[in-house]
């Protein structure tokens, strides 16, 4: 025989598992696959160094905080068990601190609710911080090697070369980031380049299909931009570009993607987000465009065309679609939203 908690009312069983989520040293987390909402424990933010509920509760918290290095072996875990190919869920990976640095933690769940497919519908796992075993496991790995190799006496020498290994490897990746972030950025609008959103739009297609959201494509351009270059130069034309490209990243969602496609023409993602959403996000912003004064004799317009991704869709037709869109609100007047399904 076995004590359990009992209580008089559903606020104080709540309470009391408040007060226990509260106290546990480690993280839990309970995600909705319906709805897509996660909730976490104060124990999963401080393990990480957050402060508690600073973070979107969606997957893409959770996605976005996995190493690169382990991302696609934790992805094909977690799909593989929510489609009832394998029984368990447990994998150990690297998730990123506010800090920057990486810390191991093994993640195990269990699904409490399935759809009448046999999918997930809910799910939930805890992450258990297992860093110092981890780092205890490597070092002895290392001083494993040392000794069979007969070069434990150089214990010292290499711990120096070590630190300053690391210290060259931090000064390797200041350098990398800086190249990524040049390889990825439009260098006049400071906005993701072409090659950065095809890359973003494949990882969002495949986030789409994942979990079964929905997600919209926009492209839109400047109308008569032509006129704007040679009405007033270059100059103010990369003016327009720049203030344009502001404007609408400031007056996105956060999981949201603008890119500069080349010219005057520019592509939003909206994941998570239908068809008729997508719409009403592309006018507000297209208002917000009309309205903006980028000098004392000078507005802009634009027109948008949109549609959504569905399910075997190439990027090509999803492309085409959103193309046609934007020609059809140019025919049908510029300044508007146009969208296709």
């Amino acid at each position: 025989m076995f004590n359990t908690y009992k209580h008089n009312t559903a606020q104080e069983a709540d309470n009391t598992l408040n007060f226990i989520l509260d106290i546990i040293v480690e993280g839990t987390w309970d995600w909705d696959a319906k709805t897509g909402h996660v909730e976490r424990s104060p124990g999963w933010y401080r393990m990480l160094g957050y402060e508690v509920d600073t973070l979107q509760k969606n997957v893409f918290t959770w996605e976005n905080i996995i190493h690169p290095d382990d991302y696609q072996r934790v992805m094909q875990h977690f799909e593989q068990y929510i489609h009832g190919k394998i029984n368990n869920y447990c994998i150990e990976y690297r998730c990123k601190k506010i800090d920057g640095t990486y810390l191991w933690i093994v993640d195990q769940g269990k699904a409490c609710e399935l759809n009448s497919d046999g999918s997930v519908a809910r799910m939930i796992g805890a992450h258990l911080n297992i860093n110092k075993q981890k780092t205890a496991q490597n070092e002895l790995i290392k001083q494993n090697q040392l000794l069979v190799e007969g070069n434990n006496s150089l214990e010292s020498l290499l711990r120096n070369k070590a630190e300053e290994l690391e210290k060259k490897n931090h000064e390797l990746e200041k350098k990398i980031e800086e190249v990524a972030y040049l390889s990825n950025t439009d260098s006049l609008t400071g906005i993701a380049n072409r090659k950065k959103f095809e890359e973003e739009l494949e990882k969002e297609i495949a986030r789409s299909h994942r979990y079964n959201h929905p997600m919209s494509l926009a492209i839109f351009d400047i109308d008569f931009f032509k006129r704007v270059n040679d009405s007033y130069g270059h100059k103010v034309g990369d003016m327009v570009l720049q203030k344009l490209s502001e404007l609408v990243k400031e007056n996105i969602r956060e999981i949201d993607s603008i890119a500069r496609w080349g010219g005057e023409e520019f592509t939003l993602i909206f994941p998570e987000l239908p068809l008729h959403d997508a719409v009403k996000a592309a006018d507000k912003v297209r208002l917000l465009i009309a309205q903006m004064v980028i000098k004392e004799d000078l507005m802009i317009t634009c027109s948008f065309g949109i549609t959504q991704y569905h399910s075997g869709n190439s990027i090509e037709e999803l492309f085409q679609r959103a193309d046609e869109a934007l020609y059809l609100a140019k025919d049908l007047g510029r300044n508007r939203v146009e969208s296709l399904l």
